[in-house]
């Protein structure tokens, strides 16, 4: 009963693996190669203002970032993180690591927590699991992008318009 489970976690894993590499592919810009700093909050504070999402998302803490992501506290320079009520599954979280490794830690972290959330959606709200199964996720030099919405394009949209990328 559960291997079909575990075949699907995994098919779904893999899928984002090749949405999430190939979209960092058509990324060019590296704002570390540019000398660009992002500043965090204010990208995370844009992507609220300017995506549609269903259900209300709240600024959490940075503890509680760092506990639901599962991060080492050593990797992050600065965060700022949104999560739903848990009606839906969207959130955004911007992350500016300590550096290009740390911010490959944190990719992975974000990936695990997605995977998680997809297996426990699956039970509770199904019609959530396609937004998990392709979120918008951009790592560009020390910075990780992770948006969860029906709207990657307006995500890409909006991070061209303020950022240029």
């Amino acid at each position: 009963m559960h291997k079909p489970r575990i075949i699907i976690v995994l098919i779904l894993i893999a899928v984002m693996m090749i949405f999430t590499s190939c979209r960092n592919n058509d990324n060019d810009y590296d704002l570390n190669e540019n000398n660009l700093d992002l500043n965090v909050s204010e990208c995370a504070d844009k992507l609220k203002e300017n995506i549609p999402f269903e259900d209300t998302i709240t600024a959490i803490d940075d503890k509680m970032g760092i506990a639901i992501y599962q991060l080492n506290t050593e990797d992050v320079a600065e965060q700022k993180v949104y999560v739903s009520t848990g009606a839906t599954a969207e959130q955004i979280a911007v992350f500016e690591a300590t550096d290009d490794n740390a911010a490959k830690r944190i990719e992975t972290a974000v990936l695990q927590r997605i995977t998680e959330q997809i297996e426990s959606y699956q039970d509770y709200l199904p019609e959530e699991v396609p937004k998990l199964s392709d979120p918008f996720l951009m790592v560009t030099g020390k910075y990780v992008i992770l948006c969860v919405s029906d709207h990657n394009e307006d995500v890409e949209v909006v991070l061209d318009k303020y950022y240029g990328f």
